[in-house]
């Protein structure tokens, strides 16, 4: 397999916001209601020099699969970035994509940001994603409940 990343364009937000909207998906992860023109907004935002948020898109073998991004950059005070990474092609989900993406990516974060940590949350039902963050270095440290979900927190230091 052949796993690569890419620049966001605005057709990727759409794909995205039309994938996320499945069932099964949205159990997993905590997506916000937004229109797709909300989504598209958010994305201009991203282009802005100082923006706050960063990421980029999942291909394997020449298939948009994904996303994967950083968000509440913070390269003054606390130094860190949240992390988010949402495969939302289900035929490669359990393929260990997860933990490859999160390795190639939180090293273009630190390249590019003067940060030192990423965080990231997951819903504790979430185990691939849960996994692929164990994998990749995140060390848990916090759990909690939120939306009613048993939640983990976890952090990668630089």
């Amino acid at each position: 397999m052949n796993v690569e990343l890419f620049d966001r364009l605005e057709e990727h937000i759409v794909n995205f916001w039309v994938a996320t909207k499945d069932e099964e998906i949205k159990k997993l992860f905590p997506f916000s209601n937004n229109t797709l023109n909300e989504a598209l907004c958010l994305f201009e935002e991203t282009k802005k020099i100082g923006s706050s948020s960063f990421g980029k898109v999942i291909y394997v073998d020449g298939n948009y699969i994904g996303d994967i991004w950083i968000y509440g950059i913070d390269e003054m005070v606390e130094k860190m970035a949240m992390l988010s990474i949402v495969i939302f092609d289900k035929k490669y989900w359990n393929k260990g994509i997860g933990t490859s993406v999160i390795e190639k990516f939180k090293m273009i974060c630190f390249d590019i940001y003067d940060i030192d940590k990423i965080c990231a949350f997951t819903y504790l039902s979430n185990i691939r994603s849960l996994r692929s963050l164990k994998k990749s270095g995140f060390k848990v440290k916090e759990f909690f409940v939120e939306y009613g979900a048993e939640s983990v927190y976890l952090e990668y230091t630089k």
